[in-house]
Protein backbone atom coordinates (compact mmCIF):
# COMPACT_ATOMS: atom_id res chain seq x y z
CA UNK A 1 0.00 0.00 0.00
CA UNK A 2 3.44 2.30 0.36
CA UNK A 3 4.70 1.68 -2.16
CA UNK A 4 1.20 2.44 -4.29
CA UNK A 5 0.57 5.61 -2.55
CA UNK A 6 4.39 6.54 -2.83
CA UNK A 7 4.31 5.62 -6.90
CA UNK A 8 0.94 8.00 -7.02
CA UNK A 9 2.39 10.95 -5.12
CA UNK A 10 5.13 10.75 -7.86
CA UNK A 11 2.79 11.40 -10.76
CA UNK A 12 0.72 13.83 -9.18
CA UNK A 13 4.27 15.90 -8.73
CA UNK A 14 4.97 15.34 -12.43
CA UNK A 15 1.90 16.18 -13.38
CA UNK A 16 1.64 19.37 -11.20
CA UNK A 17 5.38 20.53 -12.14
CA UNK A 18 4.18 20.26 -15.97
CA UNK A 19 1.32 23.15 -15.20
CA UNK A 20 3.77 25.13 -13.67
CA UNK A 21 5.86 24.85 -16.11
CA UNK A 22 3.15 25.87 -18.99
CA UNK A 23 2.21 28.99 -16.58
CA UNK A 24 5.29 30.80 -16.82
CA UNK A 25 6.33 29.43 -20.46
CA UNK A 26 4.44 31.87 -23.03
CA UNK A 27 4.32 29.42 -25.28
CA UNK A 28 3.29 26.22 -23.65
CA UNK A 29 -0.69 25.72 -24.05
CA UNK A 30 -3.46 23.14 -23.18
CA UNK A 31 -3.60 20.52 -25.90
CA UNK A 32 -7.50 21.07 -27.39
CA UNK A 33 -7.79 24.73 -26.84
CA UNK A 34 -4.30 26.22 -28.29
CA UNK A 35 -4.72 24.95 -31.89
CA UNK A 36 -7.74 27.59 -32.74
CA UNK A 37 -5.65 30.82 -33.59
CA UNK A 38 -3.05 28.39 -36.04
CA UNK A 39 -6.71 27.66 -37.86
CA UNK A 40 -6.89 31.22 -38.60
CA UNK A 41 -3.15 32.44 -39.13
CA UNK A 42 -2.22 29.75 -41.61
CA UNK A 43 -5.18 29.56 -43.67
CA UNK A 44 -4.24 32.16 -46.23
CA UNK A 45 -1.40 30.19 -47.05
CA UNK A 46 -2.89 26.69 -47.42
CA UNK A 47 -5.39 24.45 -46.66
CA UNK A 48 -7.24 22.27 -43.71
CA UNK A 49 -7.91 18.91 -43.90
CA UNK A 50 -9.86 16.93 -41.89
CA UNK A 51 -8.40 13.17 -41.94
CA UNK A 52 -9.57 11.54 -38.79
CA UNK A 53 -12.38 11.96 -36.23
CA UNK A 54 -10.92 15.22 -34.54
CA UNK A 55 -8.00 15.29 -36.09
CA UNK A 56 -6.90 18.37 -38.82
CA UNK A 57 -3.89 18.66 -40.38
CA UNK A 58 -2.67 22.00 -42.59
CA UNK A 59 -1.35 21.40 -46.11
CA UNK A 60 0.80 24.68 -47.36
CA UNK A 61 0.10 25.50 -51.25
CA UNK A 62 2.17 26.86 -54.01
CA UNK A 63 4.78 25.11 -52.96
CA UNK A 64 7.69 23.10 -55.22
CA UNK A 65 8.06 19.56 -55.80
CA UNK A 66 11.43 19.67 -54.26
CA UNK A 67 10.01 21.53 -51.25
CA UNK A 68 10.66 20.43 -47.71
CA UNK A 69 10.28 21.69 -44.04
CA UNK A 70 13.32 23.60 -42.57
CA UNK A 71 14.76 24.34 -46.30
CA UNK A 72 14.37 27.83 -46.92
CA UNK A 73 15.72 30.29 -44.28
CA UNK A 74 18.55 30.27 -41.98
CA UNK A 75 20.04 29.00 -38.47
CA UNK A 76 20.17 31.28 -35.69
CA UNK A 77 22.31 31.03 -32.35
CA UNK A 78 20.35 32.23 -29.14
CA UNK A 79 19.76 31.43 -25.61
CA UNK A 80 17.28 28.81 -26.90
CA UNK A 81 19.86 27.29 -28.60
CA UNK A 82 19.54 26.78 -32.48
CA UNK A 83 16.52 28.86 -33.59
CA UNK A 84 15.08 28.44 -37.20
CA UNK A 85 14.46 31.95 -38.76
CA UNK A 86 12.25 31.06 -41.63
CA UNK A 87 11.84 33.02 -44.95
CA UNK A 88 8.38 31.83 -45.29
CA UNK A 89 5.02 33.37 -44.13
CA UNK A 90 3.63 30.55 -42.44
CA UNK A 91 7.48 29.54 -40.56
CA UNK A 92 6.64 31.35 -36.97
CA UNK A 93 3.92 28.97 -36.21
CA UNK A 94 4.44 25.62 -38.40
CA UNK A 95 8.54 25.69 -37.73
CA UNK A 96 8.09 26.79 -33.73
CA UNK A 97 5.00 24.30 -32.83
CA UNK A 98 3.52 21.05 -34.08
CA UNK A 99 5.02 18.24 -36.33
CA UNK A 100 5.53 17.79 -39.46
CA UNK A 101 4.59 14.64 -42.18
CA UNK A 102 5.19 13.28 -45.30
CA UNK A 103 2.17 11.33 -46.70
CA UNK A 104 2.20 9.75 -50.31
CA UNK A 105 -0.95 11.18 -51.11
CA UNK A 106 -1.12 14.95 -49.56
CA UNK A 107 2.61 15.40 -49.60
CA UNK A 108 3.49 17.51 -46.64
CA UNK A 109 1.53 18.19 -44.30
CA UNK A 110 1.90 19.97 -40.24
CA UNK A 111 0.27 18.42 -37.18
CA UNK A 112 -0.84 20.88 -34.93
CA UNK A 113 0.86 20.60 -31.31
CA UNK A 114 0.75 22.89 -28.07
CA UNK A 115 4.35 23.55 -27.43
CA UNK A 116 6.50 26.85 -28.64
CA UNK A 117 10.25 25.71 -29.39
CA UNK A 118 13.21 27.45 -31.04
CA UNK A 119 12.83 24.04 -33.75
CA UNK A 120 11.54 20.84 -33.63
CA UNK A 121 14.10 18.91 -35.28
CA UNK A 122 16.75 15.71 -35.02
CA UNK A 123 20.06 15.95 -36.08
CA UNK A 124 23.03 14.38 -37.70
CA UNK A 125 26.84 15.85 -38.28
CA UNK A 126 30.31 14.12 -39.26
CA UNK A 127 33.52 16.07 -40.33
CA UNK A 128 32.40 17.74 -43.63
CA UNK A 129 28.52 17.99 -43.52
CA UNK A 130 25.86 19.09 -40.87
CA UNK A 131 22.17 17.80 -41.32
CA UNK A 132 19.06 18.00 -40.11
CA UNK A 133 14.56 16.79 -40.57
CA UNK A 134 11.42 17.43 -39.06
CA UNK A 135 10.60 15.64 -36.27
CA UNK A 136 7.68 13.72 -36.67
CA UNK A 137 3.87 13.51 -34.82
CA UNK A 138 5.24 10.85 -32.98
CA UNK A 139 8.34 12.47 -31.43
CA UNK A 140 6.41 14.24 -28.00
CA UNK A 141 8.30 16.75 -25.87
CA UNK A 142 7.59 16.85 -21.81
CA UNK A 143 8.92 19.16 -19.35
CA UNK A 144 9.57 15.73 -17.07
CA UNK A 145 11.22 13.38 -19.54
CA UNK A 146 12.07 15.28 -22.60
CA UNK A 147 11.94 14.12 -26.35
CA UNK A 148 10.55 10.89 -26.83
CA UNK A 149 8.85 8.79 -29.68
CA UNK A 150 5.52 6.63 -28.80
CA UNK A 151 7.19 3.95 -31.62
CA UNK A 152 10.32 3.13 -33.60
CA UNK A 153 11.25 5.99 -36.24
CA UNK A 154 13.94 6.79 -38.67
CA UNK A 155 13.45 9.78 -40.92
CA UNK A 156 13.52 8.80 -44.22
CA UNK A 157 15.47 10.51 -46.80
CA UNK A 158 13.58 13.14 -48.31
CA UNK A 159 13.12 14.23 -44.86
CA UNK A 160 16.80 15.11 -44.56
CA UNK A 161 18.85 18.08 -45.35
CA UNK A 162 22.56 18.35 -45.49
CA UNK A 163 24.68 21.11 -46.10
CA UNK A 164 28.58 21.96 -45.82
CA UNK A 165 29.52 23.87 -42.59
CA UNK A 166 30.44 26.98 -44.08
CA UNK A 167 26.81 27.51 -45.35
CA UNK A 168 25.61 26.86 -41.96
CA UNK A 169 24.48 29.83 -40.35
CA UNK A 170 23.71 31.43 -43.69
CA UNK A 171 20.73 32.03 -45.85
CA UNK A 172 19.73 28.56 -46.71
CA UNK A 173 17.28 27.06 -50.24
CA UNK A 174 17.70 23.75 -51.84
CA UNK A 175 20.25 24.83 -54.16
CA UNK A 176 22.98 24.23 -50.64
CA UNK A 177 20.95 20.88 -49.75
CA UNK A 178 23.12 18.21 -51.59
CA UNK A 179 21.44 15.54 -53.29
CA UNK A 180 19.30 12.43 -52.39
CA UNK A 181 21.97 9.80 -53.46
CA UNK A 182 24.35 11.56 -51.33
CA UNK A 183 22.19 12.63 -48.43
CA UNK A 184 21.18 8.23 -48.50
CA UNK A 185 24.84 7.36 -48.21
CA UNK A 186 25.32 10.54 -45.30
CA UNK A 187 22.59 8.99 -43.42
CA UNK A 188 24.65 5.63 -43.07
CA UNK A 189 27.95 7.69 -42.04
CA UNK A 190 27.24 10.21 -39.68
CA UNK A 191 26.20 10.19 -36.20
CA UNK A 192 23.42 11.58 -34.25
CA UNK A 193 23.41 15.12 -32.69
CA UNK A 194 22.10 16.15 -29.32
CA UNK A 195 18.78 16.29 -28.31
CA UNK A 196 16.29 19.15 -26.27
CA UNK A 197 16.77 20.26 -22.78
CA UNK A 198 14.84 22.56 -20.44
CA UNK A 199 16.80 25.09 -18.62
CA UNK A 200 15.10 28.01 -16.94
CA UNK A 201 11.36 27.43 -18.15
CA UNK A 202 13.27 27.33 -21.39
CA UNK A 203 13.29 24.58 -24.27
CA UNK A 204 16.89 24.48 -25.40
CA UNK A 205 17.39 23.02 -28.72
CA UNK A 206 21.13 21.95 -28.16
CA UNK A 207 21.80 20.16 -31.84
CA UNK A 208 25.53 20.64 -33.22
CA UNK A 209 27.76 22.20 -30.76
CA UNK A 210 28.77 26.28 -32.05
CA UNK A 211 32.74 25.75 -31.55
CA UNK A 212 32.43 22.04 -33.69
CA UNK A 213 30.83 24.31 -36.63
CA UNK A 214 32.60 27.20 -36.02
CA UNK A 215 36.09 25.56 -36.39
CA UNK A 216 35.22 23.22 -39.17
CA UNK A 217 33.05 25.30 -41.26
CA UNK A 218 35.67 28.35 -40.41
CA UNK A 219 33.18 30.73 -39.53
CA UNK A 220 31.82 32.89 -37.16
CA UNK A 221 28.97 32.77 -35.55
CA UNK A 222 27.75 35.72 -32.92
CA UNK A 223 24.56 35.11 -30.86
CA UNK A 224 21.16 36.68 -31.28
CA UNK A 225 18.37 37.90 -28.56
CA UNK A 226 15.21 36.62 -28.85
CA UNK A 227 12.19 39.31 -27.62
CA UNK A 228 8.63 38.37 -26.97
CA UNK A 229 6.54 41.23 -29.04
CA UNK A 230 2.62 41.84 -28.94
CA UNK A 231 2.34 42.61 -32.38
CA UNK A 232 0.78 40.12 -34.58
CA UNK A 233 3.49 40.09 -37.15
CA UNK A 234 4.95 36.72 -36.51
CA UNK A 235 8.29 36.98 -36.64
CA UNK A 236 11.68 39.07 -37.77
CA UNK A 237 15.32 40.68 -37.36
CA UNK A 238 16.26 43.51 -36.37
CA UNK A 239 19.25 46.04 -35.50
CA UNK A 240 19.14 46.64 -31.59
CA UNK A 241 22.07 48.73 -31.11
CA UNK A 242 22.98 51.80 -33.37
CA UNK A 243 25.63 50.78 -35.32
CA UNK A 244 23.45 47.93 -36.32
CA UNK A 245 26.01 45.35 -36.03
CA UNK A 246 23.91 43.50 -32.97
CA UNK A 247 20.66 41.38 -33.94
CA UNK A 248 17.68 40.71 -31.95
CA UNK A 249 14.63 38.63 -33.26
CA UNK A 250 11.15 39.98 -32.01
CA UNK A 251 8.74 37.24 -31.81
CA UNK A 252 5.14 36.70 -31.57
CA UNK A 253 3.68 34.04 -28.98
CA UNK A 254 0.11 34.16 -28.41
CA UNK A 255 -1.55 34.33 -25.05
CA UNK A 256 -3.68 31.94 -23.74
CA UNK A 257 -6.74 34.00 -24.54
CA UNK A 258 -5.62 34.52 -27.76
CA UNK A 259 -5.49 31.01 -28.45
CA UNK A 260 -8.57 30.03 -27.00
CA UNK A 261 -10.47 31.32 -30.20
CA UNK A 262 -12.75 28.33 -31.60
CA UNK A 263 -11.62 26.03 -34.21
CA UNK A 264 -14.90 25.28 -35.32
CA UNK A 265 -15.31 29.15 -37.16
CA UNK A 266 -12.42 27.63 -39.74
CA UNK A 267 -13.83 25.39 -42.42
CA UNK A 268 -11.91 22.01 -43.08
CA UNK A 269 -12.34 20.27 -46.45
CA UNK A 270 -13.10 16.62 -45.45
CA UNK A 271 -10.97 14.31 -46.90
CA UNK A 272 -11.94 11.39 -49.28
CA UNK A 273 -8.78 9.59 -48.22
CA UNK A 274 -7.44 8.78 -45.29
CA UNK A 275 -3.64 10.24 -43.62
CA UNK A 276 -1.21 7.21 -43.62
CA UNK A 277 0.11 8.44 -40.06
CA UNK A 278 -0.97 5.65 -36.83
CA UNK A 279 -3.47 7.23 -35.50
CA UNK A 280 -2.61 5.31 -32.48
CA UNK A 281 0.66 6.12 -32.06
CA UNK A 282 -0.19 9.84 -32.27
CA UNK A 283 0.32 11.46 -28.87
CA UNK A 284 -2.56 14.06 -29.32
CA UNK A 285 -4.97 11.28 -30.18
CA UNK A 286 -3.53 8.95 -27.83
CA UNK A 287 -3.47 10.19 -24.06
CA UNK A 288 -5.19 13.49 -24.33
CA UNK A 289 -9.15 13.94 -25.02
CA UNK A 290 -11.71 16.63 -24.52
CA UNK A 291 -14.96 15.64 -22.81
CA UNK A 292 -17.73 17.25 -22.98
CA UNK A 293 -16.83 20.54 -20.82
CA UNK A 294 -13.42 20.92 -22.83
CA UNK A 295 -11.33 19.93 -19.57
CA UNK A 296 -8.19 18.29 -20.30
CA UNK A 297 -7.78 14.42 -19.55
CA UNK A 298 -5.21 12.20 -19.42
CA UNK A 299 -5.83 8.73 -20.38
CA UNK A 300 -3.88 5.87 -18.35
CA UNK A 301 -1.12 8.35 -16.55
CA UNK A 302 0.40 4.98 -14.82
CA UNK A 303 0.83 3.49 -17.92
CA UNK A 304 2.44 6.56 -19.71
CA UNK A 305 4.47 6.57 -17.10
CA UNK A 306 6.13 3.43 -17.35
CA UNK A 307 6.79 4.34 -21.24
CA UNK A 308 7.50 7.75 -20.94
CA UNK A 309 10.86 6.49 -18.82
CA UNK A 310 14.32 7.86 -19.87
CA UNK A 311 15.58 4.53 -19.20
CA UNK A 312 13.46 3.49 -22.33
CA UNK A 313 14.18 6.64 -24.65
CA UNK A 314 17.92 6.07 -24.28
CA UNK A 315 17.73 2.26 -24.77
CA UNK A 316 15.42 2.84 -27.79
CA UNK A 317 18.27 5.34 -29.27
CA UNK A 318 21.04 2.99 -28.97
CA UNK A 319 18.92 0.37 -30.23
CA UNK A 320 18.64 2.40 -33.68
CA UNK A 321 22.39 3.47 -33.66
CA UNK A 322 23.10 -0.49 -32.98
CA UNK A 323 20.55 -1.50 -36.15
CA UNK A 324 21.99 1.44 -38.31
CA UNK A 325 25.99 0.16 -37.94
CA UNK A 326 24.44 -3.58 -39.06
CA UNK A 327 23.08 -2.13 -42.16
CA UNK A 328 26.50 -0.24 -42.92
CA UNK A 329 28.60 -3.17 -42.47
CA UNK A 330 26.27 -5.34 -44.16
CA UNK A 331 26.27 -2.87 -47.16
CA UNK A 332 29.92 -3.39 -46.98
CA UNK A 333 30.70 -6.40 -46.87
CA UNK A 334 29.25 -7.09 -50.63
CA UNK A 335 31.65 -4.60 -51.72
CA UNK A 336 35.07 -6.06 -49.85
CA UNK A 337 34.02 -9.33 -51.13
CA UNK A 338 33.29 -8.89 -54.75
CA UNK A 339 37.53 -8.40 -56.29
CA UNK A 340 37.70 -11.77 -54.81
CA UNK A 341 34.82 -14.06 -55.87
CA UNK A 342 35.65 -12.04 -59.33
CA UNK A 343 39.31 -13.37 -59.02
CA UNK A 344 38.13 -16.71 -58.10
CA UNK A 345 36.01 -17.04 -61.03
CA UNK A 346 38.37 -15.60 -63.43
CA UNK A 347 40.68 -18.88 -62.43
CA UNK A 348 38.47 -21.27 -62.23
CA UNK A 349 37.19 -20.36 -65.67
CA UNK A 350 40.98 -20.55 -67.12
CA UNK A 351 41.01 -24.05 -65.68
CA UNK A 352 37.93 -25.14 -67.31
CA UNK A 353 39.17 -23.42 -70.73
CA UNK A 354 42.06 -25.19 -70.83
CA UNK A 355 40.88 -28.43 -69.53
CA UNK A 356 38.53 -28.42 -72.24
CA UNK A 357 41.16 -27.81 -74.89
CA UNK A 358 42.88 -31.21 -73.86
CA UNK A 359 40.18 -33.59 -74.01
CA UNK A 360 39.21 -31.79 -77.96
CA UNK A 361 42.41 -32.71 -78.54
CA UNK A 362 42.24 -36.40 -77.47
CA UNK A 363 38.98 -36.59 -78.71
CA UNK A 364 40.42 -35.58 -82.22
CA UNK A 365 43.45 -38.12 -82.25
CA UNK A 366 40.97 -41.21 -80.74
CA UNK A 367 38.38 -39.89 -83.50
CA UNK A 368 41.07 -41.88 -86.28
CA UNK A 369 40.51 -45.73 -86.62
CA UNK A 370 43.33 -47.76 -85.63
CA UNK A 371 44.16 -48.97 -89.58
CA UNK A 372 44.53 -45.24 -90.17
CA UNK A 373 46.98 -44.21 -86.92
CA UNK A 374 48.81 -47.00 -88.05
CA UNK A 375 49.57 -46.27 -91.39
CA UNK A 376 50.08 -42.81 -90.32
CA UNK A 377 52.60 -44.63 -87.49
CA UNK A 378 54.48 -46.61 -90.52
CA UNK A 379 54.73 -43.28 -93.05
CA UNK A 380 56.59 -41.53 -89.84
CA UNK A 381 58.44 -44.70 -89.39
CA UNK A 382 59.59 -44.82 -93.28
CA UNK A 383 61.74 -41.67 -93.31
CA UNK A 384 64.07 -43.28 -89.93
CA UNK A 385 64.87 -46.14 -91.26
CA UNK A 386 65.92 -44.43 -94.74
CA UNK A 387 68.10 -42.22 -92.82
CA UNK A 388 69.60 -44.81 -90.68
CA UNK A 389 70.58 -47.15 -93.71
CA UNK A 390 73.62 -45.30 -95.46
CA UNK A 391 75.02 -45.29 -92.62
CA UNK A 392 74.77 -49.28 -92.25
CA UNK A 393 75.84 -49.62 -95.53
CA UNK A 394 79.33 -47.92 -95.09
CA UNK A 395 80.15 -49.46 -92.06
CA UNK A 396 79.76 -53.03 -93.89
CA UNK A 397 82.52 -51.63 -97.22
CA UNK A 398 84.59 -50.81 -94.29
CA UNK A 399 84.69 -54.45 -92.68
CA UNK A 400 85.28 -55.59 -96.18
CA UNK A 401 88.27 -53.61 -96.99
CA UNK A 402 89.51 -53.97 -94.04
CA UNK A 403 89.33 -57.98 -94.29
CA UNK A 404 90.99 -57.97 -97.64
CA UNK A 405 93.98 -55.57 -96.80
CA UNK A 406 94.32 -57.91 -94.00
CA UNK A 407 94.73 -60.92 -96.79
CA UNK A 408 97.05 -59.54 -98.71
CA UNK A 409 99.89 -58.85 -96.01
Amino acid sequence: MKRIIFFISIISAAVLSEKAWAGHNPGHIEFGIGVGFSYSSLSPHGEWIQVETGLRVWRPLSIHSYWRPYQIGRWVWTDYGWYWMSDEPFGWITYHYGRWYFDDYYGWVWVPDDVWGPAWVEWRYDNDYIGWAPLPPYATFSISFGLRYTTHWAAPVHYWNFVRYHHFGKHINHKHIVTTSHTRRLIRTTRAGSTYEVNNDRIINRGIDISTIEQRGRIRISRVDIQDTREQQGERITRSNRSGNTERIEVYRPSRDEMRQSIERVEARRSNRSLSIDANKNEQQKNVLKNNSGERVLRSPVKAENQNSQHNVQRNTRKQEQQRDEEIKNAERPRQSTPRIQERNTQQNRKEMRRELIQRYEQKQNSQPPVVREGIQKRMERPQQKTQAPQSDKSETEKRSGRGSVRRR
